[in-house]
């Protein structure tokens, strides 16, 4: 499963990719990224993830912005 990390501190995503990788290694997590921004470049670029992990207080905006842009 391809999973893509979208949190802007640092250290939880570290831990969240250490808690996924913990429950199944064969899980991967494709890209991390810390902003709404970065996120919409990536998403308008590379094939789209399986399962997207999301803080929804990001710092330039709600994470659900993605969605509706």
């Amino acid at each position: 499963m391809k999973v893509l990390i979208i949190e802007d501190e640092a250290a939880a995503a570290r831990r969240l990719q250490k808690l996924i990788q913990d429950i199944d290694p064969t899980i991967e997590v494709i890209a991390q990224l810390d902003s709404i921004e970065a996120t919409m470049e990536w998403l308008g670029t590379n094939e789209l993830p399986e399962l997207i992990f999301m803080d929804i207080h990001l710092a330039d905006g709600s994470g659900f912005e993605i969605f509706i842009m």
